[in-house]
């Protein structure tokens, strides 16, 4: 199944188990003014669909995920990223715990050509922030966190947090396979 964010404000989701239900934002009916708050607490996607989360590319309103416990948006299917961002507006990744490294990201895709977080096959993503948490992306042929096999990415940021990218062909953070990235920032 399929879960919808079509409206601003605060989205809440709890797992007790793996699904291979997935999320997606549709900003037809929100404004670029709004803001998204998706809160997974505990949650485990695993799908052979598509995305596990996706933020499609109608959605100008700046995503903000709060993470909380371990959270794991794993996909099987090669065409698309854990978490697959189609849009240009900012993707905020956070934990709300005073312990920065409390919230938990797990963003793979197995076998994959897109990033475990970011674009999809030959896709480019933009505006990806990592503000606090402990985030570990992964894929073989995208980029762990940045675009997908032959795509591109912009504006990418690690302001606090752990993170853990890895691709086996592409890059850790920045471009896929023959892909490309531009701005790139780490804070200590």
């Amino acid at each position: 199944g399929v879960y919808t964010i079509s409206s601003a404000g605060d989205h809440k989701f709890i797992c007790s188990q793996e699904t291979g239900n997935r999320i997606v934002v549709d900003g037809a009916n929100i404004s670029a003014k709004d803001k998204i708050n998706i809160y997974l607490i505990n949650v485990s996607i695993n799908t052979s669909v598509d995305s596990a989360l996706r933020i499609m590319r109608n959605v100008e309103a700046a995503v903000t995920i709060h993470l909380t416990g371990t959270n794991s948006l794993i996909t099987k299917n090669n065409y698309y990223a854990g978490l697959q961002k189609d849009n240009k507006a900012q993707l905020i990744i956070k934990t709300n715990n005073s312990d920065a490294t409390a919230g938990i990201l797990n963003a793979r895709s197995i076998d994959g050509d897109s990033a475990g977080i970011g674009g999809g096959l030959y896709g480019s993503c933009n505006n990806i922030t990592i503000n606090s948490g402990f985030v570990d992306a992964k894929s073989k042929f995208g980029a762990g966190i940045g675009s997908g096999h032959q795509g591109s990415c912009d504006n990418i940021t690690i302001k606090s947090g752990s993170v853990n990218a890895k691709s086996m062909n592409g890059a850790g953070i920045g471009g896929g396979h023959q892909g490309s990235c531009n701005n790139i920032t780490i804070n200590s």
